[in-house]
């Protein structure tokens, strides 16, 4: 499990904007604790398809988002669509899915889909970045007081670090359900035009 903890405005903003990240909780100054959901690089699952209707994808895929981890069409942010047609049907799009768990911690993941082809063939590429934030504003005078730090610190440590590795065990099962209804359209798809 990767951990990074970054303390001040300056540090969230470039290293996150570098990674694609938003601010979920609106402060000025935060502590940021961000982990990849699976504990070996790359952290990312890697879908390849070569087969029929790989256009088809881009549908199923959103929808799977939207079941897999609940998530409204407000959680997920498009920032990248590209189609262009030619003997070949190209497509290229991300998607952020940015789901809170509670207060202080949410699931933010990427999902790239790249592919190019026709109704008859056609390869394409998914690649799913889950990774879990939790931020601590550190605001006000209290908040980056020397006491508040140590209840806070005390508190993390005793009660929300179990709970948040909860969360990272929830986040990798959830992004394996995901797989597996891919893989499961993937070979949908290849039956279909079998039969």
């Amino acid at each position: 499990m990767e951990t990074v903890v970054l303390g001040n405005e300056s540090v969230n903003e470039g290293f996150l904007k570098t990674v694609g990240f938003k601010m979920a909780i609106f402060a000025r100054t935060k502590l940021t604790i961000y982990d990849t959901c699976f504990a070996e690089d790359p952290g990312e699952v890697d879908l390849k398809y070569v087969g029929p209707h790989a256009t088809e994808l881009i549908k199923k895929s959103y929808e799977l988002i939207k079941s897999v981890w609940k998530a409204s069409d407000s959680d997920i942010q498009e920032e990248n669509y590209s189609w262009g047609k030619g003997e070949e049907d190209k497509f290229s799009m991300r998607w952020y899915m940015h789901r809170d768990i509670d207060k202080f911690t949410y699931f933010w993941i990427r999902f790239t889909l790249k592919g190019q082809g026709t109704d008859k063939m056609g390869k394409a590429n998914l690649v799913i970045r889950p990774v879990l934030i939790t931020e601590y504003p550190q605001d006000t005078v209290w908040q980056r007081s020397l006491l508040y730090e140590m209840i806070r610190t005390f508190w993390h440590r005793v009660f929300y670090h179990g709970k948040r590795i909860d969360y990272i065990a929830d986040c990798r099962n959830l992004t394996a359900l995901y797989s597996k209804k891919v893989k499961d359209f993937y070979n949908e798809l290849l039956e279909r035009d079998k039969g």
